[in-house]
């Protein structure tokens, strides 16, 4: 039993590889998305050179990937590899169902950036940042204005007049009359805070410069909030006072006009230079679908050889089936998608292997009634001779009984003759139907061809010898056997050249074909060869070339080989010569 031919399976580091490599372009994408997202500008584009560099030289590996993998497919299909020209129908379908599949989504993707860039640079868009930042500016503007107006008008005189009596009275006056106002705080001339109310936050504990007076002070950023300073000097009683005037910007007023300035840069940055942004996004979208559709492609090949795999299988099968091989079996993974087709051809080699062996069994049926009918032909040639010597004995001894010593002699030996040929032919006959089971043991098929040798080369002089043996090669056969074997091919041979002169090739290999090896020995002469007509009668019993042969040499050759499990056959050039191939098989224990 034999198992399938090709391997057609991809092997587990293309499909590791493969795995990989789109693990990476998945770690890529996601990077080079954020990447560009995320980036304001094209210093930050230049900070990952190296992996706009890797979405660069990934493409092309792949690409050159792919071309070794389409250039092995090109050979196999010039060798005439089984199933190569079916794998390239299916790589063109699996690349058309990819190419069909990314073209809608390629039409999607770009109207989804072309409307999603249209949306996000729209003049609406910049007129909204534009009045946000103009909104939060003019609000900070106007707290400005409106303590110092009020710290510089001339209604803040009346509202501070009773200041010194009355803080807290005109604390509540002032804040009343100006909501903006979030605390006032009262130093002396000396510098000391007399009074405060308010927001706490906005209580300093130094007083202010009396040459900053009637004025706005700096603005003074703590932890959480900003605050506006007025500083205005009054005078009561004679007596000098420095009052300050506090307003507390929203805590989040710098973040959003910052936030706002931030985001209007950005947005005239990029609408001046829509354009170019636009096809950068469809350059990193070449970059993300390409290696894709490239992988994609890579995998078509790899299923491609597990679909493939099976149906090569079969496809040998079928080969060596034609080829006479109906020993031959598919073994196959449990669970494969053709494993009851499998199963199916398995069972119907079964059922062939079966009739065949009905078939020969018919066949040798015939053979035998063949040989029969020959060997009543051959019975009955040197009958006749016999008969006729016989009769004329009898009829010179009645007609000259005188004179029948003249006859005697030669008509004896005739008779003679006549039954030592039929002893012969009958002996032959019973070697070939009686030929034993082979008795088997380990020998060395090197020693035995070299023995037979040594025989020939006395007995046949004028023939050059030659052999090449492979190695020490142990089978397990009857010697004897064998030995009658290469005894009768060499001696067919050697009588094959004219003159009994001429050259003999001998040659012992190790041949291995799928699980089993054989012992391959080719002996080739020199001589006349066999016609083509007469070259499909060789192995038939009492066919023969010779006038001397009996025609059982070749049939008994046959069937000891036969008998070891073996094969044997020729190759025949009229006046080239002959060669006959002998395989025993080496591993395989017969019986």
């Amino acid at each position: 039993m034999a198992n399938s031919g090709r391997k057609a399976g991809a092997s587990k580091s293309e499909v590791i590889s493969v795995i990989v490599i789109y693990i990476l372009i998945v770690i890529l994408i996601i990077f080079l998305t954020g990447v560009v997202l995320n980036s304001n500008n094209s210093s930050d584009f230049s900070s990952n050179t190296l992996i706009f560099a890797a979405a660069i030289i990934l493409p092309g590996a792949l690409l050159i990937y792919l071309i070794v993998y389409i250039y092995k497919l090109r050979k196999d299909i010039k060798r005439g590899y089984p199933g190569a020209k079916f794998k390239t129908h299916l790589i063109l379908f699996f690349s058309i169902i990819i190419l069909l599949s990314s073209i809608p989504q390629t039409i999607v993707s770009m109207r989804f950036v072309t409307s999603a860039i249209n949306t996000w640079f729209s003049p609406k868009i910049g007129e909204a940042i534009t009045g946000g930042l103009n909104l939060s500016l003019s609000y900070y503007n106007d707290k400005i204005d409106s303590l110092r107006n009020f710290g510089d008008g001339s209604a803040i005189n009346s509202l501070i007049a009773d200041i010194v009596r009355a803080p807290q009275r005109t604390w509540t006056n002032l804040k009343s009359s100006n909501p903006d106002i979030d605390s006032i705080q009262v130093f002396g001339i000396d510098g000391e805070s007399l009074f405060f109310s308010g927001e706490t936050h906005a209580e300093i504990s130094v007083c202010p410069s009396r040459e900053l007076a009637d004025g706005m002070l700096p603005r003074e950023d703590l932890e959480n909030i900003s605050l506006l300073r007025y500083l205005k000097l009054y005078n009561t009683n004679g007596k000098d006072y420095l009052i300050v005037l506090s307003s507390i910007l929203p805590r989040n007023i710098d973040e959003t006009a910052k936030s706002l300035t931030s985001a209007r840069e950005v947005f005239l940055t990029y609408q001046k230079n829509q354009r170019e942004f636009f096809f950068l996004l469809i350059l990193f979208y070449a970059f993300f679908t390409i290696p894709l559709i490239l992988v994609s492609i890579l995998i078509s090949f790899l299923l491609s050889d597990e679909i493939l795999r099976p149906i090569i299988s079969l496809e040998a099968a079928t080969r060596k089936v034609s080829d006479g091989d109906y020993s031959y079996r598919i073994l196959t993974r449990s669970g494969d998608e053709l494993l009851n087709l499998t199963k199916s051809f398995n069972k119907m080699m079964n059922e062939l292997e079966n009739s065949r062996k009905k078939i020969l069994q018919t066949e040798k049926i015939t053979a035998w009634q063949e040989i029969a009918r020959q060997l009543a032909h051959e019975l009955r040639n040197p009958l006749t001779p016999i008969k006729l010597s016989a009769e004329r004995v009898i009829r010179k001894y009645k007609n000259d009984p005188e004179n029948i010593g003249q006859i005697l002699e030669p008509a004896i030996q005739g008779i003679i003759q006549e039954v030592n040929g039929l002893d012969n032919l009958l002996r032959e006959f019973r070697d070939f139907s009686r030929l034993p089971a082979p008795t088997l043991s380990e020998e060395n098929i090197v020693s035995i061809i070299k023995q037979c040798l040594n025989s020939y080369k006395t007995s046949y002089p004028r023939v050059s010898f030659s052999f090449s043996p492979a190695e020490e090669i142990i089978l397990s056969i009857d010697s004897k056997q064998i030995k009658q074997v290469f005894m009768n091919l060499l001696k067919n041979a050697c009588e094959s050249m004219n003159n009994n002169e001429g050259k003999i090739y001998i040659q012992t290999d190790l041949v291995i074909k799928g699980n089993s090896s054989y012992c391959r020995t080719r002996i080739q002469d020199s001589g006349c060869g066999i016609d083509p007509e007469k070259q499909e009668q060789v192995f038939n019993p009492y066919f023969t070339t010779k006038t001397e042969g009996t025609g059982l040499g070749l049939p008994i050759v046959e069937r000891i080989i036969f008998d070891h499990k073996g094969q044997i056959w020729f190759e025949s050039e009229p006046g080239h010569g002959t060669t006959f191939f002998v395989d025993l098989p080496v591993e395989e224990k017969v019986g």
